[in-house]
C-alpha cells in the first residue's frame, strides 16, 4: 500500500502527486494543513522529524525528500518510466533534481512568502507571542531563521534579491534547454519535467511570469504538461483557490518591486 502524507498546493507534494498519477498507482494519503500547524503534530514527527511533506509510506518503508520518493517510485514502479534508458540523460535529469535541493527549494520558498504566504501567517498569528511559538516549532535551526526573516521582512528581506537572481539563471537555462526540444532532457517527457513545472507554475500563479516573457518556449512547455493527465490529477484536481487568489493578488501588487529586483 503506498500512503502519501502531503499538502495541496505543496510544490514537493504536487511533483510526487505527478508522478503517481502518470504511473497510475492508487494511493492513500493524509493532506495537512501547513499554515494550521499540523505538520508540528507529535503523531506526524514520528514519521517526519523535520516535519516536512511529501512523506511516501510504501508498506513498512518510510521514504523522505521528495526528489528521493519520484526516483524510488520509478525504479520500484518501472512501468511507464520517467528516466531515459541513455546514462547521459539520465545524468542530466538527475542534475536538473539536484539544482532544487542545492537551493532553488528555499529560495521558491522565499518568494512565496515574501510575496504573499507571510500574509496568511501574520493574520493566522495575530500577536507576536503567538507568531513566537510557531517559529519555535520549526526544530531546523537553519530554517527557523529564514522562516523568521522572510514572514516578519517580507518584500525587504535581503534574501529575496538573491533568490530573484537564482530564479533567473533557472528560467534562462531552461529556456535553452527548451530551446529545440519540447522537453526538458531528451525527446521524452521525464521527472525533470515534473520536478520543475510546480515551480515555474508557482512563478506564475505570483504573477512573475514576466521574468521569462521573453521566452516563448517555457509558455509552450506549460502549456504541454498541462494536458497530461499527470498534471490534471496531481496538480489540477487539488487546486486551492483561497491560496491562488491569495497568491494572485499578493504578486500583482509586488510585481513592480520583483521586477525591479532583476533591474
Amino acid at each position: 500500500m503506498l500512503y502519501l502524507y502531503h499538502n495541496d498546493m505543496s510544490v514537493c507534494a504536487q511533483k510526487v502527486r505527478m508522478v503517481l498519477a502518470h504511473k497510475e498507482l492508487d494511493w492513500e494519503g493524509s493532506n495537512l494543513n501547513l499554515r494550521a500547524g499540523e505538520q508540528f503534530a507529535p503523531d506526524f514527527l514520528k514519521v517526519s522529524p523535520k516535519g516536512l511533506v511529501p512523506v511516501l509510506v510504501h508498506d513498512d518503508a518510510v521514504i523522505l525528500e521528495s526528489n528521493a520518493i519520484v526516483q524510488y517510485l520509478d525504479e520500484v514502479f518501472p512501468e511507464s518510466p520517467l528516466m531515459s534508458p541513455n546514462a547521459v540523460e539520465r545524468a542530466q535529469i538527475r542534475g536538473w533534481l539536484i539544482r532544487l535541493d542545492a537551493g532553488l527549494h528555499e529560495q521558491l520558498a522565499v518568494i512565496s512568502f515574501c510575496v504573499a504566504f507571510r500574509h496568511q501567517l501574520l493574520q493566522r498569528h495575530a500577536t507576536s507571542e503567538s507568531l513566537q511559538v510557531f517559529f519555535e516549532k520549526i526544530s531546523d535551526p537553519s530554517r527557523r531563521t529564514v522562516m523568521e526573516d522572510i514572514v516578519t521582512n517580507g518584500l525587504e528581506s535581503p534574501r529575496l534579491r538573491l533568490a530573484a537572481l537564482a530564479y533567473k539563471k533557472l528560467i534562462g537555462d531552461m529556456a535553452t534547454a527548451l530551446a529545440d526540444s519540447e522537453w526538458l532532457v531528451g525527446g521524452e517527457i521525464s521527472l525533470a519535467d515534473f520536478a520543475m513545472l510546480p515551480y515555474i507554475e508557482r512563478l506564475e500563479q505570483l504573477q512573475l511570469s514576466g521574468w521569462w516573457a521573453a521566452y516563448p518556449q517555457l509558455d509552450q512547455w506549460l502549456a504541454r504538461l498541462r494536458t497530461t493527465q499527470a498534471y490534471l490529477v496531481g496538480i489540477n484536481e487539488w487546486s486551492n483557490p483561497s491560496y491562488i487568489q491569495l497568491m494572485n493578488d499578493s504578486g500583482a501588487e509586488a510585481w513592480p518591486h520583483m521586477k525591479a529586483l532583476l533591474g
